[in-house]
């Protein structure tokens, strides 16, 4: 069985907390992660969703080739969904902890950086996993 989360915010500020919070009533894998603004971010907008305090996202550390040094350096590393600059909506179902959802965590959103957007929805899709091994959950 798949459950969908949905976060909201009307006027975007930063470091704001999204409503609501939800309480798990199961253990879940993640699946994808939606988010839409109705007035597109004039930068990209950073959001970060929180399992019991704890970003649901791995560290993705870009790394690039310095062509002076003739080496690879890392960037800082990342663990935020982007709505990148004049984009409504993005999609991604990549870039998660290999962690479960636990039951009876906290499932929290938080609108980092809201970049000038406005009206921003998220959504957090879910997959229970399986209780037995007959599949009943």
């Amino acid at each position: 069985m798949s459950k969908l989360l949905t976060f909201h915010i009307h006027e975007a500020g930063d470091n704001t907390q999204m409503s609501p919070a939800y309480f798990m009533d199961g253990e879940y894998d993640k699946v994808s992660v939606r988010i839409y603004a109705e007035r597109a971010p004039v930068r990209n907008a950073t959001i970060d969703i929180y399992d019991d305090g704890v970003s649901i996202f791995s560290n993705s550390t870009p790394t690039m080739y310095n062509v002076s040094s003739g080496a690879d350096e890392t960037d800082a590393s990342n663990t935020l969904a982007i709505l990148p600059k004049g984009y409504n909506s993005e999609e991604m179902a990549e870039d998660f902890t290999p962690d479960t959802i636990e039951e009876e965590s906290w499932i929290t959103c938080k609108l980092i950086d809201g970049a000038g957007g406005r009206n921003f929805t998220v959504q957090l899709e879910l997959s229970q996993v399986s209780e037995d091994e007959s599949g009943d959950d």
